[in-house]
């Protein structure tokens, strides 16, 4: 138990859609009324961070420990060829003081950006993309 902050990294990245469409199919059916964890924000690193090259995307959830695997996160919902691998936001960003981090707002539904990285909310994300399919 307790509070996580982690990173949902696909590889290959051409599975990330199809993991944030996971997460807005959870959200339409009110699994993260009950959940413990819930995906926050995507990012897209604008420089490489640790081992992860720029332009990565990632999917940033925050909640409770437990809930920090992909059944977890989507309700068993999520099935994909692509492997996630999990990083707890500590291992990549040193704490919230990172430069880094300068700029971005994790609780704002706007698009921030800074050097290093641009982060959207989850929910902006997902309708992008549910938008551009459609077009």
């Amino acid at each position: 138990m307790g509070y996580q902050e982690s990173l949902f990294y696909i590889k290959p990245q051409r599975h990330f859609d199809k993991m944030v469409r996971a997460y807005e199919k959870a959200e339409y059916a009110g699994y993260y009324e009950v959940a413990g964890a819930k995906p926050r924000s995507v990012i897209v690193l604008k420089q490489p961070a640790g081992e992860l090259p720029a332009g990565t995307r990632l999917l940033w959830v925050c909640g409770d420990r437990s809930f920090h695997s992909p059944s977890g996160v989507f309700g068993g919902q999520f099935h994909t060829g692509g492997k996630i691998e999990v990083i707890p936001v500590e291992k990549l960003f040193d704490g919230p003081e990172d430069p880094r981090l300068s700029n971005i707002d994790l609780d704002s539904p706007q698009t921030t950006e800074n050097d290093y990285l641009k982060r959207y909310s989850a929910d902006h994300y997902a309708y992008r993309i549910k938008y551009d399919r459609e077009r």
